[in-house]
């Protein structure tokens, strides 16, 4: 389960991370920073990154994606990438954690799936944030994926979560 459930990135309270004593975000990249296969972050979630910036806190782009994606889309938003598979690495979380010289009670995780993003950043400490997928377009294996969540109860879950205040920290 995670800490938080919202829509979308840029709907994630900045001021709960910081209370929290969050130092650096981990982002997927898929479905949770940019539409499935985009080369471009849109323009609410590039805001809200500035806006996390302008607060101090850093941020790391975490995927399996095509790595010449992955580093140009983290190097547009002048975050570092950590690439490659498997999904969910934790192994590439501590990478990045390492990268960020953060550790888990200060670093927070971002991603659009239970079983991968929520589930990796969960066994490892971190504060979880759920997303809702940016796009219905997805890989394969993520749409298989997708029915599990359905069938563990993923939207019931995620009413639940967004019918609490941002402020109980989820």
């Amino acid at each position: 389960m995670p800490h938080l459930a919202v829509r979308r990135v840029s709907e994630i309270p900045l001021d709960l991370l910081v209370r929290r004593g969050i130092e650096a975000v981990v982002f997927d990249l898929d479905n949770t920073l940019v539409p499935y296969g985009s080369w471009d972050v849109l323009e609410d979630v590039a805001r809200w990154m500035d806006e996390l910036r302008a607060r101090g806190l850093r941020g790391a782009v975490v995927s399996n994606a095509l790595p010449q994606r992955v580093r140009r889309l983290a190097a547009a938003v002048g975050w570092p990438a950590v690439g490659g598979l498997p999904k969910p690495s934790l192994q590439r979380l501590r990478r990045a954690m390492r990268v960020l010289r953060t550790t888990p009670s200060t670093t927070a995780l971002v991603g659009d799936q239970l079983f991968t993003d929520v589930w990796a950043g969960n066994r490892l400490g971190l504060f979880t944030v759920l997303v809702e997928p940016m796009d219905r377009r997805e890989f394969i294996t993520t749409r298989l994926v997708r029915y599990v969540e359905r069938l563990v109860g993923r939207p019931r879950l995620v009413r639940q979560l967004w019918g609490r205040t941002p402020s109980d920290g989820g």
